[in-house]
């Protein structure tokens, strides 16, 4: 029989604890549930969130992502029927600015004589908001708790581009750090879009990074399953990561008698790995990853999930970085602590 929410809860608080007697800094002394996707996770202690810089809503960014004090989050992807850029570090002067060469840019089209490059403005419905449609695509800029938040649907269709957009706005709302929203819907860095349960699109990868140990980052990928998705097992998707995907070092050693080992997320059997890291500029490091894949046949959303737990040594500040069975240790709490958010 399933056992309750609040059991599993205790569960992983309990055992995240348990796993991380040795880490001497207090870093893990707090542990904090948090909200990614449609899913809900452990972090073992207070954490800053990886946010969109503020360039990036002016034009593309090759990382744009990053923490406050500039140091990348290469892995983070905000897809929820559409794309998503988030920052606290907009004055609400400067998001103006930026609004106004958007409803410029929007009203000058008119004069367009190709239908592809003519917008026009569809209705918010709420304060300190402007919605936008083309001819391919939609979205909106909003500025909320002192966020600004930017959208964009893409859709052959442009009616299901606005549709989208429309009912991303009209679900979204402003969530505090670890706040966990009741009911079907997404959580995205500090903002929460309420659904029911289904979506076109879902690609949210969140990275956290410690803030008594910021030698440790924590990335953690709720992805639908798609039917034109590669046929790969959580094995081959694991070598796939670690080789070729995220670009995490120039060398990568898995260790352990047996390198791929069985690992559960939210009651599903998928493998984890641990390794060392040898970084461009020859520093080592240490890694964990976790993974299983999903299935975009089954009745039931059965998305690819992924824990990635890094340490990066470089950032360690006033801390010494965490050992490779410290790191192994903490990382294994937090994926065991992995549930859907709310439970099917």
């Amino acid at each position: 029989m399933r056992q309750s929410r609040s059991r599993w809860k205790l569960i992983a608080l309990t055992s995240l604890v348990c796993a991380i007697p040795s880490v001497s800094s207090g870093a893990m002394a707090e542990a904090r549930r948090e909200c990614v996707g449609r899913y809900e996770l452990t972090i073992p202690g207070d954490a800053e969130v990886a946010l969109t810089i503020p360039s990036a809503f002016a034009k593309p960014q090759e990382i744009p992502f990053r923490f406050s004090d500039s140091q990348p989050a290469a892995h983070t992807v905000l897809i929820y029927n559409g794309s998503f850029r988030i920052t606290g570090s907009m004055s609400h002067a400067d998001f103006g600015f930026v609004l106004g060469g958007t409803k410029e840019r929007v009203s000058s089209s008119s004069a367009s004589t190709d239908d592809s490059g003519r917008f026009e403005v569809i209705p918010a419905g709420r304060p300190d908001a402007f919605a936008w449609a083309g001819h391919r695509a939609a979205g909106f800029y909003v500025y909320e708790n002192g966020q600004a938040i930017s959208f964009r649907a893409s859709s052959s269709e442009p009616s299901v581009a606005i549709q989208r957009t429309q009912a991303v706005l009209n679900g979204l709302s402003a969530r505090d750090a670890y706040e966990i929203p009741k009911g079907d819907g997404v959580c995205l860095p500090n903002v929460f879009v309420a659904d029911k349960g289904t979506d076109a699109a879902r690609q949210v990868g969140v990275t956290f990074r410690l803030k008594n140990h910021p030698d440790v980052t924590i990335f953690f990928l709720d992805e639908k399953a798609l039917a034109t998705d590669p046929k790969l097992t959580s094995r081959q998707k694991s070598e796939f990561v670690w080789g070729y995907e995220y670009g995490i070092g120039k060398r990568i050693k898995l260790v352990g008698a047996t390198p791929y080992r069985t690992a559960t997320l939210d009651g599903r059997e998928g493998v984890e790995t641990s390794a060392i890291i040898t970084r461009d500029d020859d520093s080592t490091d240490y890694g964990y990853l976790a993974l299983v894949q999903g299935d975009a046949n089954a009745p039931a959303d059965r998305p690819n999930l992924l824990v990635l737990v890094e340490r990066n040594a470089k950032y360690a500040k006033g801390n010494p970085p965490v050992s490779a069975e410290e790191l192994d240790l903490m990382a294994k709490g937090i994926a065991a602590s992995v549930r859907r958010r709310p439970p099917q």
